[in-house]
């Protein structure tokens, strides 16, 4: 399992790049944006500046050297956890910001010899989110890098009912 460098967690709990995906236990996908599918980006209100779109094996991904962002929908009433799916790193450095509805919840760094795919998950608390059927995930490029490959990004919650 590799562990890529994190720091400034500003809204979440927990920030977490690692290698492989799992499941998440008592919570369910709310929503997807599956790279892959143009239709799906275009639904999700995907918008950005220097955005990339290539494939690593037989999947699509996305990145950019400045911004792209997705509108995932949620539920209003339980804390959210954002799943997103990265290719590999392909031997370059990225470094990024993801902001949720325009406020930093979390910064990624993952060096050239990080060669595997990753899960970036992290958690906002209900106070961020109550409220709320939809929030804007925007990965954004710091100064002379670029976001990582993005593959899918999920928002997930156990829905109370």
């Amino acid at each position: 399992m590799r562990l890529a460098r994190l720091t400034g967690v500003v809204l979440g709990t927990v920030f977490l790049c690692v290698a492989g995906a799992r499941g998440v236990q008592g919570v369910r996908v709310v929503d997807t944006v599956n790279v892959a599918a143009a239709r799906d980006e275009a639904s999700h209100s995907l918008a950005g500046e220097g955005m990339i779109l290539g494939e690593t094996g037989d999947r699509n991904w996305r990145s950019a050297t400045a911004w792209f962002s997705y509108s995932l929908r949620i539920y209003d009433d339980s804390p959210l956890t954002l799943v997103c799916v990265l290719a590999d790193g392909e031997g370059s450095r990225e470094s990024f910001d993801i902001l949720v509805d325009g406020r930093k919840a979390a910064t990624c760094t993952r060096e050239s010899h990080e060669s595997t795919a990753s899960e970036v998950r992290f958690s906002l608390p209900l106070a961020e989110t109550a409220g709320k059927t939809a929030v804007t995930v925007r990965f954004q490029a710091h100064p002379g890098s670029r976001t990582a490959r993005l593959l899918e990004v999920r928002s997930v919650q156990e829905h109370l009912e």
